[in-house]
Protein backbone atom coordinates (compact mmCIF):
# COMPACT_ATOMS: atom_id res chain seq x y z
CA UNK A 1 0.00 0.00 0.00
CA UNK A 2 1.60 3.41 -1.14
CA UNK A 3 -1.37 5.83 -1.08
CA UNK A 4 -1.33 8.58 1.70
CA UNK A 5 -4.49 8.12 3.91
CA UNK A 6 -6.87 10.74 4.53
CA UNK A 7 -6.69 11.44 7.97
CA UNK A 8 -2.95 12.69 7.32
CA UNK A 9 -4.73 15.44 5.23
CA UNK A 10 -5.72 17.37 8.39
CA UNK A 11 -2.48 17.77 9.50
CA UNK A 12 0.09 20.50 8.57
CA UNK A 13 3.27 19.18 10.66
CA UNK A 14 3.77 15.57 11.40
CA UNK A 15 6.63 14.99 13.91
CA UNK A 16 8.72 11.55 14.76
CA UNK A 17 9.92 11.81 18.44
CA UNK A 18 13.17 10.01 18.22
CA UNK A 19 16.56 9.73 20.12
CA UNK A 20 19.31 10.83 17.47
CA UNK A 21 21.17 7.41 18.46
CA UNK A 22 18.08 4.89 17.91
CA UNK A 23 19.21 4.53 14.24
CA UNK A 24 16.74 1.24 14.33
CA UNK A 25 13.47 2.85 15.01
CA UNK A 26 14.18 6.06 12.75
CA UNK A 27 14.93 2.90 10.25
CA UNK A 28 11.79 1.26 10.97
CA UNK A 29 9.98 4.86 11.62
CA UNK A 30 11.18 5.72 7.30
CA UNK A 31 9.62 2.00 6.44
CA UNK A 32 6.72 3.04 8.42
CA UNK A 33 6.56 6.51 6.25
CA UNK A 34 7.17 4.71 3.07
CA UNK A 35 4.09 1.66 4.09
CA UNK A 36 1.68 5.25 3.82
CA UNK A 37 3.04 7.02 1.27
CA UNK A 38 4.38 9.89 3.52
CA UNK A 39 8.13 8.99 2.76
CA UNK A 40 9.84 12.77 1.71
CA UNK A 41 6.50 14.32 2.26
CA UNK A 42 7.55 18.06 3.53
CA UNK A 43 5.31 17.97 6.75
CA UNK A 44 7.22 15.11 8.05
CA UNK A 45 10.09 16.19 10.38
CA UNK A 46 12.24 13.89 12.88
CA UNK A 47 12.70 15.59 16.08
CA UNK A 48 15.34 14.69 18.45
CA UNK A 49 14.46 13.75 21.70
CA UNK A 50 15.67 15.27 24.57
CA UNK A 51 17.85 12.23 27.08
CA UNK A 52 17.81 14.37 30.18
CA UNK A 53 20.54 13.37 33.20
CA UNK A 54 18.35 12.20 36.26
CA UNK A 55 14.19 11.70 36.87
CA UNK A 56 13.49 15.31 38.12
CA UNK A 57 10.13 14.86 39.22
CA UNK A 58 8.79 12.19 37.53
CA UNK A 59 9.46 8.21 37.59
CA UNK A 60 12.26 7.85 35.63
CA UNK A 61 14.42 9.23 33.64
CA UNK A 62 12.71 8.27 30.55
CA UNK A 63 9.11 9.70 31.18
CA UNK A 64 10.81 13.22 32.24
CA UNK A 65 12.53 12.94 28.80
CA UNK A 66 9.46 11.42 26.65
CA UNK A 67 7.25 14.25 28.81
CA UNK A 68 9.98 17.29 27.71
CA UNK A 69 10.43 15.65 24.53
CA UNK A 70 6.67 15.98 23.41
CA UNK A 71 6.16 19.59 25.07
CA UNK A 72 9.20 20.57 23.10
CA UNK A 73 7.97 19.29 19.68
CA UNK A 74 4.34 20.77 20.91
CA UNK A 75 5.98 24.08 21.65
CA UNK A 76 7.48 24.24 17.82
CA UNK A 77 4.69 23.89 16.24
CA UNK A 78 1.75 25.52 18.46
CA UNK A 79 0.06 27.33 15.87
CA UNK A 80 -0.18 24.64 13.42
CA UNK A 81 -2.33 20.94 13.40
CA UNK A 82 0.26 18.36 14.25
CA UNK A 83 0.51 14.50 14.90
CA UNK A 84 3.03 13.33 17.48
CA UNK A 85 4.45 9.79 16.48
CA UNK A 86 6.42 8.04 19.19
CA UNK A 87 9.22 6.52 17.18
CA UNK A 88 7.83 2.87 17.98
CA UNK A 89 4.67 3.75 16.20
CA UNK A 90 3.61 1.09 13.58
CA UNK A 91 0.40 1.62 11.67
CA UNK A 92 -2.21 -0.29 11.22
CA UNK A 93 -3.99 -0.86 7.76
CA UNK A 94 -6.91 0.61 9.28
CA UNK A 95 -5.67 3.80 9.17
CA UNK A 96 -6.25 3.89 5.61
CA UNK A 97 -9.87 3.78 6.02
CA UNK A 98 -9.87 6.07 9.31
CA UNK A 99 -11.12 9.80 8.99
CA UNK A 100 -11.47 12.75 11.19
CA UNK A 101 -14.62 14.66 11.66
CA UNK A 102 -14.45 18.32 10.91
CA UNK A 103 -14.89 19.54 14.53
CA UNK A 104 -11.98 17.16 15.76
CA UNK A 105 -9.47 18.59 18.70
CA UNK A 106 -7.67 15.74 19.77
CA UNK A 107 -6.94 12.41 18.01
CA UNK A 108 -5.60 9.36 20.46
CA UNK A 109 -4.33 7.02 17.43
CA UNK A 110 -3.84 4.21 19.62
CA UNK A 111 -2.92 3.08 23.10
CA UNK A 112 -2.35 0.27 25.62
CA UNK A 113 -4.78 -0.04 28.09
CA UNK A 114 -7.64 1.89 28.83
CA UNK A 115 -8.80 1.74 32.77
CA UNK A 116 -12.64 1.14 30.80
CA UNK A 117 -11.78 0.23 27.43
CA UNK A 118 -15.84 0.62 27.02
CA UNK A 119 -15.89 4.35 27.65
CA UNK A 120 -12.87 5.90 26.44
CA UNK A 121 -13.26 9.42 26.85
CA UNK A 122 -13.39 8.88 30.67
CA UNK A 123 -10.74 6.58 30.65
CA UNK A 124 -6.91 6.39 32.12
CA UNK A 125 -4.92 5.62 29.30
CA UNK A 126 -1.84 4.42 28.69
CA UNK A 127 0.49 4.86 25.80
CA UNK A 128 0.81 8.11 23.37
CA UNK A 129 2.67 6.50 20.49
CA UNK A 130 0.24 8.25 18.27
CA UNK A 131 -2.04 11.60 19.06
CA UNK A 132 -2.35 14.62 17.30
CA UNK A 133 -4.33 18.21 17.96
CA UNK A 134 -6.10 20.39 15.82
CA UNK A 135 -4.97 24.04 15.26
CA UNK A 136 -4.50 26.16 18.14
CA UNK A 137 -5.13 22.82 20.51
CA UNK A 138 -1.67 22.19 20.85
CA UNK A 139 -1.10 26.07 21.96
CA UNK A 140 -3.63 24.78 24.59
CA UNK A 141 -1.77 21.73 25.67
CA UNK A 142 1.91 23.61 25.74
CA UNK A 143 0.11 25.84 28.12
CA UNK A 144 -0.68 23.26 30.66
CA UNK A 145 1.64 21.19 30.59
CA UNK A 146 3.80 24.15 31.44
CA UNK A 147 1.58 24.74 34.24
CA UNK A 148 1.88 21.39 35.55
CA UNK A 149 5.66 21.77 35.33
CA UNK A 150 5.35 24.92 37.64
CA UNK A 151 2.79 24.14 40.09
CA UNK A 152 0.15 26.77 39.20
CA UNK A 153 -2.63 23.69 38.23
CA UNK A 154 -4.66 21.52 40.89
CA UNK A 155 -3.67 18.14 39.92
CA UNK A 156 -6.63 15.51 37.99
CA UNK A 157 -8.95 15.06 40.89
CA UNK A 158 -9.48 11.61 39.85
CA UNK A 159 -5.39 11.25 40.23
CA UNK A 160 -6.08 12.88 43.83
CA UNK A 161 -7.82 10.30 45.11
CA UNK A 162 -5.88 7.20 44.22
CA UNK A 163 -3.99 5.65 46.98
CA UNK A 164 -0.79 5.33 45.08
CA UNK A 165 -1.11 9.20 44.46
CA UNK A 166 2.23 10.84 45.33
CA UNK A 167 1.74 15.13 44.55
CA UNK A 168 5.50 15.10 44.50
CA UNK A 169 5.74 12.82 41.32
CA UNK A 170 4.29 14.35 38.12
CA UNK A 171 2.42 11.75 36.02
CA UNK A 172 4.08 10.59 32.34
CA UNK A 173 3.12 12.77 29.28
CA UNK A 174 0.07 9.72 27.84
CA UNK A 175 -1.39 10.46 31.82
CA UNK A 176 -0.83 14.23 31.54
CA UNK A 177 -2.60 14.32 28.79
CA UNK A 178 -5.67 12.55 30.30
CA UNK A 179 -5.29 15.17 32.46
CA UNK A 180 -5.55 18.11 30.19
CA UNK A 181 -8.51 15.70 28.47
CA UNK A 182 -10.65 16.28 31.94
CA UNK A 183 -9.67 19.99 32.39
CA UNK A 184 -11.14 20.75 29.08
CA UNK A 185 -14.34 18.71 28.63
CA UNK A 186 -15.39 20.87 25.78
CA UNK A 187 -12.85 19.59 23.49
CA UNK A 188 -14.46 16.43 21.76
CA UNK A 189 -11.42 13.35 21.17
CA UNK A 190 -11.30 11.19 18.46
CA UNK A 191 -10.45 7.53 19.05
CA UNK A 192 -10.36 5.20 15.76
CA UNK A 193 -11.69 2.10 16.13
CA UNK A 194 -10.10 -0.12 15.28
CA UNK A 195 -6.94 1.50 16.36
CA UNK A 196 -4.85 3.21 13.67
CA UNK A 197 -1.61 2.97 15.79
CA UNK A 198 0.16 0.36 17.82
CA UNK A 199 3.63 0.19 19.67
CA UNK A 200 6.29 -1.38 18.05
CA UNK A 201 7.83 -4.33 19.70
CA UNK A 202 11.08 -2.37 20.56
CA UNK A 203 14.19 -2.21 23.03
CA UNK A 204 12.59 0.68 25.73
CA UNK A 205 14.25 4.26 26.19
CA UNK A 206 12.00 4.66 29.14
CA UNK A 207 11.60 1.68 31.68
CA UNK A 208 15.11 -0.36 33.08
CA UNK A 209 16.74 -2.62 30.18
CA UNK A 210 16.20 -6.35 30.52
CA UNK A 211 19.54 -8.52 30.88
CA UNK A 212 19.14 -9.69 27.10
CA UNK A 213 18.96 -5.43 25.92
CA UNK A 214 22.10 -4.83 28.04
CA UNK A 215 24.64 -7.64 26.41
CA UNK A 216 26.47 -7.05 23.32
CA UNK A 217 25.42 -10.31 21.16
CA UNK A 218 22.31 -11.11 23.17
CA UNK A 219 21.15 -7.38 22.25
CA UNK A 220 21.26 -8.42 18.22
CA UNK A 221 19.33 -11.32 18.68
CA UNK A 222 16.64 -9.71 20.81
CA UNK A 223 16.39 -7.21 17.91
CA UNK A 224 16.09 -9.78 15.27
CA UNK A 225 13.46 -11.76 17.51
CA UNK A 226 11.13 -8.88 17.41
CA UNK A 227 11.81 -8.12 14.23
CA UNK A 228 10.45 -11.86 13.44
CA UNK A 229 7.65 -11.51 15.74
CA UNK A 230 6.26 -7.93 13.69
CA UNK A 231 6.40 -9.92 11.04
CA UNK A 232 4.09 -12.63 12.12
CA UNK A 233 1.80 -10.18 14.11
Amino acid sequence: MSSTPALFDRFERIVIISLPERTDRRREMKEQLQKVGLDGDPRVRFFDALKLPDAGRFGSIGANGCFKSHLSALRENRDRSVLLLEDDCDFTNDIFEAWLPEDFDILWGGYLEASDPDDLDASDLIGAHCIGFNAGRAAMVVDYLDDLLADRIEHDPRAVKDANYDPDVLPPVDGAYVWFRRAHPELKTVFPDPQIAVQRPSRTDIGHLRFFDRLPGLREAAEWARRIKRKLA
